[in-house]
């Protein structure tokens, strides 16, 4: 969320894509009632980002394997070929959690985005503090391979637990008040570039040209200890 709200906050138009409303996310909840709820407190976190548009694909929660696959990356596609974004970031092939509805969506954007054509770049999501401490995924497990990004959110933490808070229904691990736990985050977001993955080093810009890319020979990362 960090990195969503810096770029958006420079001017960058940024488009979020759910695949689901999150039906199955609420126990004892019915799936249209939870729902509601959850694309509520997407809709009021994407505010809180600064998102110019957010879309939902239509897909039940929990269900993704059991949809028409050729459908799914058809319609992503198509929002990829309006909006023509120059970066497009998925999650990496694990799902971060290993979560079969997040796998999923890997592949769908990940075909999606050679049958677009893009000129851009695709970025997987590597595990953020934030990510741990929801899914317990260690930084060790992180997606491997390909350049990293690390970019620096320090000035768009408590943006980033805000809009975190606007889930509460899935309970997020940020119990205090946003300035409160802002302070317990690291100030970078990491991503490793799938494609074109012709930089080499560590990019600290999600849209860094090649002389922006920062080499660091000890292989570590800010935050990254």
């Amino acid at each position: 969320g960090g990195t969503l709200a810096k770029y958006a906050a420079q001017g960058v138009r940024v488009v979020l894509v759910s695949a689901t409303r999150g039906e199955a996310g609420i126990p004892g909840l019915d799936l249209a009632a939870t729902a509601c709820v959850r694309e509520a407190e997407l809709r009021a976190a994407a505010q809180m980002l600064g998102i110019a548009r957010l879309e939902f694909l239509g897909y039940v929660d929990g269900h993704l394997a059991e949809a028409n696959a050729r459908e799914a990356v058809s319609k992503l596609t198509a929002l990829l070929n309006e909006e023509r974004p120059d970066v497009v970031i998925t999650f990496g092939p694990d799902g971060i959690s290993g979560h079969p509805d997040h796998v999923m969506v890997h592949r769908w954007a990940t075909a999606a985005f050679g049958a677009a054509n893009l000129s851009g770049q695709l970025f997987y999501v590597m595990p953020s503090e934030a990510t741990q401490q929801g899914c317990g995924v260690p930084p060790s497990e992180a997606v491997a391979g390909g350049p990293v990004a690390a970019i620096d959110v320090g000035a768009y933490l408590v943006t980033k637990v805000r809009a975190t808070q606007c889930h509460a229904s899935q309970k997020p691990p940020f119990p205090g008040t946003p300035e409160e736990e802002a302070v317990r985050l690291a100030c970078h977001e990491y991503f490793v570039l799938a494609r074109p993955a012709t930089a080499v080093g560590v990019l600290s810009d999600l849209f860094a040209e090649e002389e922006d890319v920062v080499t660091d020979e000890k292989g570590t990362y800010p935050d990254s200890q």
